[in-house]
C-alpha cells in the first residue's frame, strides 16, 4: 500500500517538507528509518534550477525511499561564491526545490552550522555527492562512519549554473555594446 499523505503526498506542502530545525528532522528521520524507509541526503546550493538538479535529484532519489535535500543559505553562498551570489533567494530556491517531485523533507543549512551537523542529524543510509565534490578520502572515510553508504554521481548537466551566470553576463555585455551607442546618441539628442 502506498503512502500518499503528508510529505508522500502528491501536493507540494512546503510546510510540512521545510523543517526548520536539525532536532526536529533528526526525529522526523528517526520516525522514518523507524517505519523501515530508506532515507538518501544531498545539499547544495540549487541556484537557478536547472534541467541537471532535477536530474540529479531524481537519481538521488532513485537510491532509496526518502530524499532529505539541504539547501545552502544566501549567507552561506555569499560567503563562498561571492557577494554577487546567489542570484535566486533562499526562500524562492527551497520552495522550488518542493516542487520537485523526488523531494520529500528540506532544511535550510545556515552559514554558521557546525560541519557535517545535517549529515550527523540525519546519519543516512546514503549520502550523495556530486562527482567535483570536495571531500578527501580520509574525510570520506569520516563520513562512512555516519553515513550507511556513499554514493558519488557524476554532474547531469553539461553546464553549471556559474557557466550559465557567466554566459548571461557575457551576452549582456555584447547587447550593451550593440545598443550603447544608440543610447548614447538619443540621449545627446534629448540635450
Amino acid at each position: 500500500m502506498a503512502i500518499t499523505s503528508g510529505i508522500f503526498s502528491e501536493e507540494v506542502r512546503f510546510e510540512e517538507r521545510l523543517k526548520p530545525s536539525l532536532d526536529e528532522l533528526a526525529k522526523t528521520v528517526e520516525h522514518l528509518k523507524g517505519i523501515g524507509l530508506k532515507i538518501v541526503l544531498t545539499s547544495g546550493s540549487f541556484d537557478l534550477i536547472h534541467l541537471g538538479h532535477v536530474k540529479y535529484l531524481a537519481k538521488a532519489k532513485a537510491l532509496g525511499d526518502v530524499l532529505v535535500v539541504g539547501v545552502d543559505s544566501d549567507a552561506k553562498i555569499r560567503r563562498r561564491k561571492g557577494e554577487d551570489r546567489p542570484l535566486v533567494p533562499e526562500q524562492e530556491r527551497l520552495e522550488m526545490l518542493a516542487h520537485q517531485r523526488p523531494v520529500d523533507l528540506l532544511y535550510l543549512k545556515p552559514d554558521d552550522e557546525e560541519r557535517w551537523g545535517l549529515i550527523r542529524a540525519v546519519e543516512p543510509d546514503v549520502l550523495v555527492l556530486t562527482a567535483d565534490h570536495t571531500y578527501s578520502e580520509q574525510e570520506q572515510a569520516e563520513l562512512g562512519e555516519i553515513v550507511g553508504s556513499i554514493e558519488i554521481l557524476e554532474r547531469q548537466a553539461t553546464i553549471t549554473t556559474s557557466e550559465r551566470i557567466r554566459q548571461l553576463y557575457m551576452h549582456l555585455g555584447e547587447r550593451l555594446a550593440e545598443v550603447l551607442p544608440d543610447l548614447v546618441r538619443d540621449l545627446v539628442r534629448q540635450r
